[in-house]
Protein backbone atom coordinates (compact mmCIF):
# COMPACT_ATOMS: atom_id res chain seq x y z
CA UNK A 1 0.00 0.00 0.00
CA UNK A 2 1.24 3.62 -0.79
CA UNK A 3 3.05 4.82 2.63
CA UNK A 4 1.51 8.65 1.12
CA UNK A 5 -1.75 7.42 1.25
CA UNK A 6 -2.03 6.44 4.64
CA UNK A 7 -0.52 9.29 6.40
CA UNK A 8 -3.47 11.20 4.46
CA UNK A 9 -5.74 8.84 6.25
CA UNK A 10 -4.49 8.59 9.45
CA UNK A 11 -3.39 12.40 9.49
CA UNK A 12 -7.26 13.13 9.16
CA UNK A 13 -7.18 13.24 12.79
CA UNK A 14 -3.46 13.27 13.72
CA UNK A 15 -2.08 16.76 11.78
CA UNK A 16 1.22 18.48 12.58
CA UNK A 17 4.69 18.44 11.41
CA UNK A 18 6.07 16.40 13.86
CA UNK A 19 3.62 13.71 13.68
CA UNK A 20 3.97 13.99 9.90
CA UNK A 21 7.81 12.90 10.38
CA UNK A 22 7.66 10.24 12.83
CA UNK A 23 5.26 8.49 10.68
CA UNK A 24 7.90 8.50 7.50
CA UNK A 25 10.76 7.21 10.28
CA UNK A 26 8.17 4.87 11.06
CA UNK A 27 7.67 3.63 7.25
CA UNK A 28 11.25 3.79 6.48
CA UNK A 29 12.29 2.05 9.33
CA UNK A 30 14.17 -1.28 7.76
CA UNK A 31 14.37 -3.36 10.86
CA UNK A 32 11.80 -4.68 13.67
CA UNK A 33 13.87 -3.11 16.74
CA UNK A 34 14.12 0.45 14.75
CA UNK A 35 10.19 0.03 14.09
CA UNK A 36 9.56 -0.29 17.79
CA UNK A 37 12.01 2.25 18.74
CA UNK A 38 9.82 5.19 16.34
CA UNK A 39 6.69 4.26 17.54
CA UNK A 40 7.43 4.47 20.42
CA UNK A 41 8.66 7.96 20.41
CA UNK A 42 5.30 8.35 18.12
CA UNK A 43 3.30 7.69 21.33
CA UNK A 44 4.91 10.65 23.28
CA UNK A 45 2.64 12.90 20.69
CA UNK A 46 -0.05 12.12 22.09
CA UNK A 47 -2.53 8.79 23.19
CA UNK A 48 -3.33 6.17 20.70
CA UNK A 49 -1.37 7.93 18.23
CA UNK A 50 0.53 5.08 17.65
CA UNK A 51 -2.40 2.52 18.03
CA UNK A 52 -4.30 4.71 15.14
CA UNK A 53 -1.19 3.97 12.80
CA UNK A 54 -1.20 0.51 13.81
CA UNK A 55 -4.43 -0.05 12.81
CA UNK A 56 -3.51 0.19 9.19
CA UNK A 57 -1.29 -3.21 9.44
CA UNK A 58 2.51 -1.96 9.17
CA UNK A 59 3.13 -4.93 6.61
CA UNK A 60 1.74 -3.16 4.27
CA UNK A 61 3.87 -0.02 4.41
CA UNK A 62 6.46 -0.46 6.70
CA UNK A 63 9.98 -1.24 5.09
CA UNK A 64 10.69 -3.10 8.24
CA UNK A 65 8.10 -5.96 7.47
CA UNK A 66 8.79 -6.65 3.22
CA UNK A 67 10.27 -9.29 2.16
CA UNK A 68 13.96 -8.80 0.68
CA UNK A 69 13.60 -10.91 -2.65
CA UNK A 70 12.05 -8.30 -4.42
CA UNK A 71 14.83 -5.66 -4.83
CA UNK A 72 12.80 -2.92 -4.06
CA UNK A 73 12.03 -0.72 -0.82
CA UNK A 74 9.61 1.74 -2.38
CA UNK A 75 6.95 2.33 -0.13
CA UNK A 76 4.98 4.73 -2.22
CA UNK A 77 3.12 4.85 -5.30
CA UNK A 78 5.47 7.76 -7.15
CA UNK A 79 6.37 5.62 -9.74
CA UNK A 80 2.77 4.92 -10.79
CA UNK A 81 2.00 8.84 -10.06
CA UNK A 82 5.02 9.55 -12.27
CA UNK A 83 3.32 7.82 -15.20
CA UNK A 84 0.37 9.54 -14.52
CA UNK A 85 1.81 12.92 -15.11
CA UNK A 86 3.64 11.89 -18.08
CA UNK A 87 0.17 10.58 -19.73
CA UNK A 88 -1.52 13.83 -18.93
CA UNK A 89 -2.05 15.42 -22.26
CA UNK A 90 -3.23 11.89 -24.01
CA UNK A 91 -5.19 11.24 -21.17
CA UNK A 92 -8.27 13.58 -22.05
CA UNK A 93 -8.37 12.79 -25.90
CA UNK A 94 -10.38 9.72 -27.38
CA UNK A 95 -9.45 5.83 -26.80
CA UNK A 96 -7.39 5.93 -30.19
CA UNK A 97 -5.97 9.50 -30.00
CA UNK A 98 -4.75 8.51 -26.24
CA UNK A 99 -3.07 5.16 -27.19
CA UNK A 100 -1.82 6.49 -30.41
CA UNK A 101 -0.01 9.35 -28.44
CA UNK A 102 1.20 7.03 -25.59
CA UNK A 103 2.43 4.68 -28.22
CA UNK A 104 4.77 7.23 -29.48
CA UNK A 105 5.99 8.73 -26.46
CA UNK A 106 7.19 5.02 -24.97
CA UNK A 107 8.39 4.36 -28.61
CA UNK A 108 10.81 7.80 -28.77
CA UNK A 109 11.72 7.06 -24.43
CA UNK A 110 13.02 3.60 -25.71
CA UNK A 111 15.64 5.14 -27.89
CA UNK A 112 16.86 7.41 -25.27
CA UNK A 113 16.86 5.37 -22.50
CA UNK A 114 19.59 3.46 -24.72
CA UNK A 115 21.52 6.20 -25.71
CA UNK A 116 21.86 7.21 -21.88
CA UNK A 117 22.99 3.59 -21.13
CA UNK A 118 26.08 5.00 -23.32
CA UNK A 119 26.72 8.11 -20.49
CA UNK A 120 27.51 5.41 -17.50
CA UNK A 121 30.77 5.50 -16.19
CA UNK A 122 30.44 2.28 -14.39
CA UNK A 123 28.59 -1.21 -15.57
CA UNK A 124 26.07 0.06 -12.75
CA UNK A 125 23.64 2.57 -12.85
CA UNK A 126 23.65 6.27 -12.13
CA UNK A 127 21.32 6.06 -9.35
CA UNK A 128 22.35 3.05 -7.34
CA UNK A 129 26.15 4.38 -7.82
CA UNK A 130 24.67 7.39 -5.91
CA UNK A 131 23.25 5.45 -3.59
CA UNK A 132 26.69 3.04 -2.96
CA UNK A 133 28.41 6.26 -2.26
CA UNK A 134 26.15 7.39 0.35
CA UNK A 135 26.55 4.06 2.35
CA UNK A 136 30.30 4.45 1.90
CA UNK A 137 30.73 7.84 3.77
CA UNK A 138 28.32 6.12 6.20
CA UNK A 139 30.94 2.95 6.29
CA UNK A 140 33.59 5.20 8.02
CA UNK A 141 31.84 6.07 10.92
CA UNK A 142 30.77 2.31 12.16
CA UNK A 143 33.47 -0.33 14.06
CA UNK A 144 33.96 -3.72 12.87
CA UNK A 145 35.09 -6.56 14.14
CA UNK A 146 35.47 -9.99 12.35
CA UNK A 147 35.25 -13.50 13.96
CA UNK A 148 37.85 -15.20 11.60
CA UNK A 149 35.55 -17.09 9.74
CA UNK A 150 32.67 -15.55 7.75
CA UNK A 151 30.84 -13.32 10.17
CA UNK A 152 30.82 -9.58 11.06
CA UNK A 153 30.02 -7.87 13.82
CA UNK A 154 29.54 -3.95 12.76
CA UNK A 155 28.29 -1.57 15.61
CA UNK A 156 26.52 1.28 14.63
CA UNK A 157 24.97 2.81 17.51
CA UNK A 158 22.90 2.40 19.52
CA UNK A 159 22.53 -1.33 17.74
CA UNK A 160 25.22 -4.04 16.32
CA UNK A 161 24.68 -5.94 13.37
CA UNK A 162 25.86 -9.13 12.15
CA UNK A 163 27.40 -8.85 8.13
CA UNK A 164 27.25 -12.33 6.26
CA UNK A 165 28.63 -12.20 2.63
CA UNK A 166 28.99 -15.47 2.13
CA UNK A 167 24.82 -15.14 2.12
CA UNK A 168 24.99 -11.43 1.41
CA UNK A 169 22.67 -10.37 4.21
CA UNK A 170 22.83 -8.24 7.39
CA UNK A 171 20.48 -7.86 9.83
CA UNK A 172 19.43 -4.31 9.52
CA UNK A 173 18.24 -5.70 6.08
CA UNK A 174 18.72 -2.29 4.18
CA UNK A 175 21.02 -4.60 1.84
CA UNK A 176 18.60 -7.64 1.28
CA UNK A 177 15.55 -4.83 0.66
CA UNK A 178 17.47 -2.54 -2.29
CA UNK A 179 19.69 -5.04 -3.24
CA UNK A 180 23.24 -2.54 -2.68
CA UNK A 181 25.17 -3.02 0.40
CA UNK A 182 24.59 -1.07 3.62
CA UNK A 183 26.78 0.68 5.45
CA UNK A 184 27.62 -2.53 7.08
CA UNK A 185 28.42 -4.58 4.58
CA UNK A 186 30.74 -1.76 2.92
CA UNK A 187 32.78 -2.09 5.94
CA UNK A 188 32.88 -5.43 6.14
CA UNK A 189 33.55 -5.54 1.92
CA UNK A 190 36.22 -3.28 2.69
CA UNK A 191 37.84 -5.18 5.85
CA UNK A 192 37.72 -8.63 2.96
CA UNK A 193 39.49 -6.45 0.14
CA UNK A 194 36.50 -7.58 -1.76
CA UNK A 195 35.68 -5.63 -5.22
CA UNK A 196 32.47 -3.12 -3.79
CA UNK A 197 30.91 -3.17 -7.50
CA UNK A 198 30.42 -6.94 -7.37
CA UNK A 199 28.27 -7.17 -4.22
CA UNK A 200 25.38 -4.64 -6.19
CA UNK A 201 22.74 -7.02 -7.27
CA UNK A 202 21.96 -7.84 -10.67
CA UNK A 203 18.98 -5.64 -11.40
CA UNK A 204 21.08 -2.56 -10.95
CA UNK A 205 23.47 -3.38 -14.11
CA UNK A 206 23.77 -2.68 -17.44
CA UNK A 207 23.13 -5.98 -18.94
CA UNK A 208 19.92 -6.07 -16.92
CA UNK A 209 19.09 -3.11 -18.18
CA UNK A 210 19.25 -3.07 -21.59
CA UNK A 211 17.46 -6.02 -21.88
CA UNK A 212 14.53 -3.93 -20.62
CA UNK A 213 14.28 -2.62 -23.33
CA UNK A 214 15.59 -5.52 -26.21
CA UNK A 215 12.00 -5.54 -27.56
CA UNK A 216 11.44 -2.44 -30.11
CA UNK A 217 8.07 -0.84 -30.66
CA UNK A 218 7.68 -0.62 -34.16
CA UNK A 219 6.37 2.13 -36.64
CA UNK A 220 2.36 2.46 -37.29
CA UNK A 221 0.36 3.81 -40.14
CA UNK A 222 -2.11 6.82 -39.50
CA UNK A 223 -5.71 5.59 -39.24
CA UNK A 224 -6.61 7.11 -43.12
CA UNK A 225 -4.56 4.66 -43.87
CA UNK A 226 -5.95 1.32 -42.03
CA UNK A 227 -7.53 -1.19 -44.09
CA UNK A 228 -11.05 -1.50 -43.45
CA UNK A 229 -12.89 -4.63 -41.80
CA UNK A 230 -16.90 -5.75 -42.53
CA UNK A 231 -17.04 -6.29 -38.50
CA UNK A 232 -19.66 -4.50 -36.86
CA UNK A 233 -18.83 -0.99 -35.38
CA UNK A 234 -17.80 -0.58 -31.60
CA UNK A 235 -19.86 2.21 -31.06
CA UNK A 236 -19.59 4.75 -28.24
CA UNK A 237 -21.78 4.11 -24.93
CA UNK A 238 -24.21 6.33 -24.57
CA UNK A 239 -22.56 10.04 -22.74
CA UNK A 240 -25.05 10.98 -20.03
CA UNK A 241 -23.97 15.04 -19.72
CA UNK A 242 -23.05 15.94 -16.30
CA UNK A 243 -24.16 19.37 -14.46
CA UNK A 244 -21.54 21.77 -14.38
CA UNK A 245 -18.26 21.83 -16.04
CA UNK A 246 -15.77 18.64 -15.67
CA UNK A 247 -12.82 18.95 -13.66
CA UNK A 248 -9.66 17.82 -14.91
CA UNK A 249 -7.37 19.10 -11.48
CA UNK A 250 -6.48 15.86 -9.22
CA UNK A 251 -8.41 16.02 -5.90
CA UNK A 252 -5.83 17.66 -3.47
CA UNK A 253 -4.92 15.54 -0.17
CA UNK A 254 -5.82 17.20 3.37
CA UNK A 255 -3.11 19.84 4.07
CA UNK A 256 -1.32 19.55 0.95
CA UNK A 257 0.94 22.15 -0.08
CA UNK A 258 0.45 23.79 -3.19
CA UNK A 259 2.84 23.99 -6.34
CA UNK A 260 2.59 27.47 -6.97
CA UNK A 261 0.90 30.35 -5.90
CA UNK A 262 0.43 31.55 -2.45
CA UNK A 263 1.52 29.44 0.56
CA UNK A 264 -1.07 28.91 3.53
CA UNK A 265 -0.29 29.90 7.14
CA UNK A 266 -2.01 26.85 8.05
CA UNK A 267 0.21 25.67 11.09
CA UNK A 268 2.61 28.82 11.74
CA UNK A 269 2.29 30.21 15.14
CA UNK A 270 1.67 34.15 15.01
CA UNK A 271 3.60 36.57 16.52
CA UNK A 272 3.18 39.98 18.05
CA UNK A 273 5.13 43.09 17.20
CA UNK A 274 4.70 44.64 20.03
CA UNK A 275 5.82 42.53 23.00
CA UNK A 276 7.50 40.06 20.55
CA UNK A 277 5.65 37.12 21.95
CA UNK A 278 4.15 34.47 20.39
CA UNK A 279 0.29 33.37 20.43
CA UNK A 280 -1.07 36.33 19.60
CA UNK A 281 -1.03 39.08 17.49
CA UNK A 282 -0.61 43.28 18.29
CA UNK A 283 -4.39 43.86 18.26
CA UNK A 284 -4.76 41.47 20.77
CA UNK A 285 -1.75 41.98 22.95
CA UNK A 286 -2.20 42.57 26.81
CA UNK A 287 0.65 44.76 26.73
CA UNK A 288 -0.61 46.86 24.27
CA UNK A 289 -0.24 50.73 25.01
CA UNK A 290 -3.43 52.58 25.40
CA UNK A 291 -4.69 54.44 22.45
CA UNK A 292 -4.58 58.15 22.09
CA UNK A 293 -6.61 60.40 19.30
CA UNK A 294 -3.45 61.44 17.63
CA UNK A 295 -2.05 58.14 17.62
CA UNK A 296 -5.30 56.68 15.70
CA UNK A 297 -5.16 59.74 13.24
CA UNK A 298 -1.19 58.79 12.64
CA UNK A 299 -2.18 55.13 12.51
CA UNK A 300 -4.64 55.35 10.02
CA UNK A 301 -2.99 57.94 7.63
CA UNK A 302 -0.15 55.76 7.32
CA UNK A 303 -2.30 52.18 6.68
CA UNK A 304 -4.21 54.79 3.75
CA UNK A 305 -0.26 55.78 2.27
CA UNK A 306 0.67 52.24 2.51
CA UNK A 307 -2.59 50.72 0.75
CA UNK A 308 -2.77 53.05 -2.47
CA UNK A 309 1.26 54.51 -2.33
CA UNK A 310 2.33 57.28 -4.13
CA UNK A 311 -0.57 58.32 -5.87
CA UNK A 312 0.00 61.34 -8.58
CA UNK A 313 -2.79 64.26 -8.98
CA UNK A 314 -4.32 64.67 -11.99
CA UNK A 315 -2.74 68.05 -13.98
CA UNK A 316 -6.18 70.02 -13.66
CA UNK A 317 -6.28 69.03 -9.95
CA UNK A 318 -3.34 70.63 -9.26
CA UNK A 319 -4.19 73.97 -11.41
CA UNK A 320 -7.60 74.04 -9.73
CA UNK A 321 -5.78 74.24 -6.41
CA UNK A 322 -3.12 76.46 -7.19
CA UNK A 323 -5.47 78.83 -8.22
CA UNK A 324 -6.44 79.90 -5.08
CA UNK A 325 -2.87 80.73 -4.15
CA UNK A 326 -1.39 83.93 -4.62
CA UNK A 327 0.32 83.88 -7.87
CA UNK A 328 3.41 85.91 -6.04
CA UNK A 329 4.34 82.16 -4.26
CA UNK A 330 4.73 80.42 -7.77
CA UNK A 331 8.24 79.02 -8.06
CA UNK A 332 10.73 81.86 -10.09
CA UNK A 333 13.81 82.35 -11.26
CA UNK A 334 15.34 85.46 -10.67
CA UNK A 335 18.47 86.84 -13.42
CA UNK A 336 21.67 84.99 -11.33
CA UNK A 337 19.88 81.86 -11.60
CA UNK A 338 18.48 81.60 -7.79
CA UNK A 339 14.98 79.80 -7.15
CA UNK A 340 12.70 81.59 -5.11
CA UNK A 341 9.28 80.50 -3.80
CA UNK A 342 11.13 76.99 -3.17
CA UNK A 343 9.15 76.40 0.33
CA UNK A 344 5.84 76.67 -1.82
CA UNK A 345 3.77 73.66 -1.37
CA UNK A 346 2.45 73.78 -4.91
CA UNK A 347 4.61 71.33 -7.11
CA UNK A 348 4.65 71.28 -11.07
CA UNK A 349 2.80 68.62 -12.61
CA UNK A 350 3.90 66.31 -15.34
CA UNK A 351 1.84 66.88 -18.27
CA UNK A 352 2.50 65.09 -21.44
CA UNK A 353 0.44 66.86 -24.86
CA UNK A 354 -0.18 69.77 -22.95
CA UNK A 355 1.62 73.34 -21.68
CA UNK A 356 0.39 74.31 -18.30
CA UNK A 357 1.76 78.11 -17.76
CA UNK A 358 1.68 80.33 -14.78
CA UNK A 359 0.83 84.48 -15.34
CA UNK A 360 0.18 86.77 -12.84
CA UNK A 361 -3.63 86.47 -12.24
CA UNK A 362 -3.55 82.67 -11.91
CA UNK A 363 -2.62 79.76 -14.76
CA UNK A 364 -3.66 79.10 -18.33
CA UNK A 365 -3.46 76.19 -20.36
CA UNK A 366 -1.87 76.51 -24.15
CA UNK A 367 -2.20 74.05 -26.61
CA UNK A 368 1.43 72.66 -27.43
CA UNK A 369 3.07 74.54 -30.64
CA UNK A 370 1.29 77.24 -30.03
CA UNK A 371 3.31 80.67 -30.32
CA UNK A 372 3.09 82.44 -26.12
CA UNK A 373 4.97 85.53 -24.60
CA UNK A 374 6.89 84.38 -21.76
CA UNK A 375 7.20 86.58 -18.58
CA UNK A 376 9.66 86.54 -15.98
CA UNK A 377 9.73 88.63 -12.28
CA UNK A 378 12.82 89.82 -11.50
CA UNK A 379 12.58 91.53 -8.37
CA UNK A 380 10.35 94.78 -9.30
CA UNK A 381 10.64 94.49 -13.04
CA UNK A 382 9.40 92.12 -16.01
CA UNK A 383 10.47 91.54 -18.89
CA UNK A 384 8.74 90.04 -21.72
CA UNK A 385 10.08 87.27 -24.03
CA UNK A 386 8.13 86.98 -27.22
CA UNK A 387 7.86 84.37 -29.93
CA UNK A 388 8.27 81.50 -27.08
CA UNK A 389 6.72 77.69 -28.26
CA UNK A 390 5.06 75.72 -25.77
CA UNK A 391 7.03 72.59 -26.01
CA UNK A 392 5.05 70.68 -22.70
CA UNK A 393 7.35 72.04 -19.57
CA UNK A 394 5.95 74.41 -17.68
CA UNK A 395 6.49 78.16 -18.31
CA UNK A 396 4.86 81.93 -16.86
CA UNK A 397 2.42 83.96 -19.56
CA UNK A 398 0.50 86.78 -19.24
CA UNK A 399 -3.42 86.13 -18.99
CA UNK A 400 -3.34 88.46 -22.28
CA UNK A 401 -0.13 87.72 -23.48
CA UNK A 402 -0.96 84.59 -26.13
CA UNK A 403 -0.11 85.50 -29.63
Amino acid sequence: MCARHILANWSKNWKGVEERKRFWACARSTFEAELRKNLDKLAQLGKDISNDLVNFNPNRWSKAQFRTSLKCDSVDNNMAESFNAWVLGARHKTIISMLEEIRKKVMNRFTKVITFVNSWTHDISPMAMLVLNTNVKKSMRVEISWNGDIGYEVKDSPYIHVVNLIQGTCTCRSWGLKGIPCAHAIAAIHHDEANLLESVCKWYKKETYLKAYKHFLQPVTNMKMWPKTLNPKVEPPPVRKMPGRPGKKRKKELGEVPSSGKLPKRGKTMSCSACKSKGHNIRTCPNKPPATSQGIATSQASASSKRSGKQKSHPTQAVQQSQSSEPSQAIVQSDNGNRKGANNAFKRPKVVGHGVFVSKDGFICAEQGRSISKVIKSGAQEKLISSAIVTGDLGYVPSKGLK
